[in-house]
């Protein structure tokens, strides 16, 4: 299956970078049709991911069906049992999906699931509130434009679409008090990014 660009695949070189460093499991919430799975797999020794919708899945069944280092679990990550200390993942990897549940809840499972010394990766998308969210946004804009331009535009598989619900400081402060420590910050294409680590227990 053909590869293409948008707004997510933008951040995938990083992702992948930064989940070599460790390699060993890594988790995608909210997989879709497997592109990222499929470019980080050669990197890590396992790739699962887990999208709740069967059309994405079975779009990732067809693209990964000849690697096999990579298995896919059609369901909710919110009702994915939590692991085994011997089945956490070194990389939990989460794209333009976090808005798409609630957000306690799912940093909550996100903190269980990880190994200890691992790290947390979310791209995600926030809601334009107060006037720094509007401006930033408005500045973005035109670049952003002319990026997808450069690109061929943006290209959007079939994906269920959310409105985001919390602001990037509304983001902010719920990580911190769940995941102490973590990194949150504004990024191009209207996303910001998250990043914790584990501490070693």
């Amino acid at each position: 299956m053909d590869t293409y660009w948008n707004h997510n695949t933008a951040f995938h070189d990083e992702l992948i970078t930064d989940a070599k460093l460790r390699g060993g499991r890594v988790l995608d919430i909210g997989c879709g049709d497997g592109l990222l799975l499929q470019r980080l797999a050669p990197f890590v020794q396992q790739v699962i991911g887990i999208d709740p919708d069967n059309t994405a899945i079975e779009l990732a069944q067809t693209r990964l069906a000849a690697i096999e280092n990579v298995a896919l679990m059609n369901g909710d990550f919110l009702a994915l049992p939590i692991p085994n200390q011997e089945e956490r993942y070194a990389t939990v990897i989460c794209v333009a999906t976090l808005h798409h549940m609630d957000l306690r809840s799912a940093l909550q499972n996100m903190r269980q699931v990880l190994a200890p010394g691992g790290r947390l990766l979310i791209i995600g998308l926030a809601d334009d509130k107060s006037w720094m969210d509007l401006l930033f946004s408005g500045l973005v804009l035109l670049p952003i434009r002319i990026m997808d331009r450069f690109h061929g535009g943006a290209s959007n598989p079939n994906v269920r679409i959310t409105a985001p619900k919390e602001t990037i400081k509304e983001i902010r402060q719920v990580a911190q008090e769940m995941l102490p420590g973590a990194k949150v910050r504004r990024r191009f294409y209207f996303r910001y990014s998250l990043s914790w680590d584990k501490p070693l227990e």
